[in-house]
């Protein structure tokens, strides 16, 4: 059994959050995300994603310059889901990596796996490699 001072079960912006102010605050912590890049929804699925789908779409279409630009102004004449994709990668590439490099400058501890309680104190982590037990008098939920 790992014991810390603070589990956090994940890494959206709230958990990422929680975790960075109990290290600041000199407590051991330890954050539980299930998937392999941090962020949460909000940077993997959620908003950051479909604003930079729609921003993308905006810009390769020609559709902010058109006013200044006129009409037939485009970019790029067929875009492609390919061209969508690589553009919202990227982004959340970008936006995992600056996550992920702010949790270990604050000396955070990230495990990747399914978190599910043992008792009120006591966390289980399931992944690929097998389970972890961790133990903490506070455990902050920041996930669904």
């Amino acid at each position: 059994m790992r014991k810390y001072d603070l589990i956090v079960i994940g890494s959206g912006p709230a958990g990422q959050r929680a975790a960075i102010q109990g290290a600041k605050c000199g407590h051991r912590v330890i954050l539980v995300e299930q998937r392999e890049i941090v962020g949460g929804v909000c940077v993997n699925t959620g908003t950051i994603p479909s604003k930079t789908m729609r921003e993308a779409v905006l810009h390769l279409s020609g559709f902010e310059y058109q006013g200044i630009s006129g009409v037939n102004y485009h970019v790029k004449d067929k875009i492609t889901m390919g061209d969508l994709g690589f553009r919202v990668n990227g982004v959340i590439k970008t936006e995992s990596d600056v996550m992920q490099a702010q949790l270990t400058r604050n000396g955070v501890e990230v495990i990747t796996g399914k978190g599910s309680f043992l008792s009120p104190t006591q966390v289980r982590v399931e992944n690929s490699r097998g389970q972890s037990d961790l133990e903490s008098k506070i455990v902050i939920i920041a996930g669904h």
